[in-house]
Order: structure tokens, then sequence, then C-alpha cells
């Protein structure tokens, strides 16, 4: 079983499973390819927080990782219904300056293949590149 070398799962589980799953059990539910987009994005940006879900912290974000039906932010369609995305927050970076980082250099983010544009937020996914290239959306 392959965990985050930065985060614990509860940034990346909902509360509601977190709480009543045992964490082995979730870290198996967790794609490689996301465990290693995240460790490597942080260790890119090292500096400050890189944020995903925090509300073991009392924070405000409880979906920015997987989604389960009971989220009202869920959808179907979503690359987070399959735990193959995160939305990430730093305290540190510019999350624009981020984002041109990433598309400038996909090389070093090879699982990632898709960036959500026009947000303050940094979402990265795992599904499968277009031409080789990384897909950038907005919604």
């Amino acid at each position: 079983m392959i965990k985050s070398r930065y985060f614990e799962i509860h940034e990346l589980i909902p509360e509601e499973l977190y709480h009543s799953i045992h964490e082995d059990v979730l870290w198996r539910m967790v794609p490689q390819k996301l465990i290693e987009t995240i460790d490597t994005v942080k260790n890119k940006f090292p500096n400050g927080s890189m944020s995903i879900n925090d509300y073991e912290w009392a924070g405000q974000r409880r979906w920015s990782g997987l989604r389960t039906v009971g989220s009202k932010w869920y959808s179907f369609w979503s690359q987070h219904t399959t735990l193959n995305a995160v939305d990430a927050v730093f305290s540190r970076y510019d999350v624009e300056d981020i984002r041109h980082y990433i598309l400038d250099n996909p090389n070093e983010f090879p699982h990632i293949g898709g960036i959500e544009l026009d947000v303050s937020w940094l979402h990265v996914d795992c599904r499968p590149r277009r031409d080789g290239k990384i897909i950038t959306f907005t919604v």
C-alpha cells in the first residue's frame, strides 16, 4: 500500500468516510497516480501549505478530494467521483503561477491529464492526456 509523503488520508477523503472506514482501507482506494501527483506538486512547491481537505483542522474544505453522492458538488462525470482529482490551495504560491509551471513543464508531472482554469484553487486530475497534452478546461 502506497501512502503520501506529505498528506494524511483525511485530506483526500470526506469526513464521514474518514471516521467510519479504517485508514489502510482508505489508502487502498486512492489511485497511485494521484498520490504520486500530489506528492510531486508539493515537492515542487514546498514552501508553506498545500491544502486539500482541511476539516480536521476546523477548516471549510471538505470536498476537495473524493466527492460522494452526498456532496453538494457531486457530479457523476467529475474526476473527483473516482478520486482521480484534487483541488488544492497554497499559502505561499499564486495558483496561477503553479498552473503555468505545470503546463509549461508537463513532463515533470506525468500523471496530470487535466487542469481547471479560472479558479482560485489548483484542480489537477489524472485523466488520460489528449494527444499527449494536458487538457485545460473551465466549468
